[in-house]
């Protein structure tokens, strides 16, 4: 799995993380997921911290919020929204898709499409849906054919093995997703702990190679061509 660009993602159950250690780890990691809000008003409170220091350190970044299908998503958003501030990250915000809370697969659809919605409106860019095939087959699709709004967003899906090792992937797909639109796979929700007091923490593996993770994200530099495209652009009297 060499090949595939490494990275955690973490929360307050890993406490006093040492992002030092994780940037030096030598399995290279070069992107995290970071718990930022849950519903309309918990905030991790390792958030704040382990945002300033994921950076500091060098790694593409993606802020998520773990969604209530039950919850106004205006409210949610809002939630999730002020507690990132202007700091965006390197990579999309990310709604973390695996709480049904009894409601119907036509509930949770509208709650994860609003807040997506909500998202792209509000920082010009979609989210990334984390979830797994079997909840979104189950609680957001479930017998019927599924939506055309699955394919307009990016994935993270979780797929683990039952032994705790990495999973080799791909990881298994929600019914109307197409393979290309799953970015980041969740390979293990135990792989042993570094740098962080939890014993285990999860690993994930990008979908394509460091060059993508690269262009995907927010804070790329500017190739040549594309800093000669903007200068032209910017200056149509030079275009006579």
């Amino acid at each position: 799995m060499a090949e595939k660009p490494f990275g955690i993602d973490v929360s307050r159950w890993q406490g006093n993380i040492n992002w030092d250690v994780i940037a030096m780890n030598p399995g290279k990691v070069l992107f995290t997921g970071i718990r930022a809000t849950i519903s309309w008003g918990y905030v991790d409170s390792w958030f704040n911290r382990n945002w300033v220091e994921a950076k500091r350190v060098g790694l593409y970044r993606a802020a998520y919020h773990v969604m209530y299908p039950g919850v106004t998503p205006a409210r949610q958003m809002d939630n999730f929204l002020k507690v990132v501030g202007d700091d965006l990250g390197e990579l999309p915000l990310v709604l973390d898709i695996e709480l049904s809370h009894n409601k119907s697969p036509e509930e949770i659809g509208n709650t994860i499409l609003q807040c997506a919605t909500i998202l792209e409106a509000k920082t010009g860019r979609l989210p990334i849906l984390y979830s797994r095939a079997s909840f979104i087959d189950t609680y957001v699709t479930a017998n019927r054919s599924p939506s055309a709004w699955l394919n307009k967003y990016d994935w993270w899906l979780a797929h683990y093995l039952r032994s705790g090792e990495e999973h080799q992937g791909p990881p298994k797909l929600p019914k109307g997703v197409v393979r290309e639109r799953c970015v980041a796979h969740q390979t293990t929700g135990t792989g042993p702990g570094f740098g962080v007091e939890s014993k285990v923490m999860d690993y994930n593996r990008w979908q394509y190679p460091e060059s993508h993770l690269k262009s995907y994200s927010r804070g790329k530099e500017p190739s040549l061509s594309e800093k000669i495209e903007k200068l032209w652009a910017a200056h149509p009297e030079l275009h006579k």
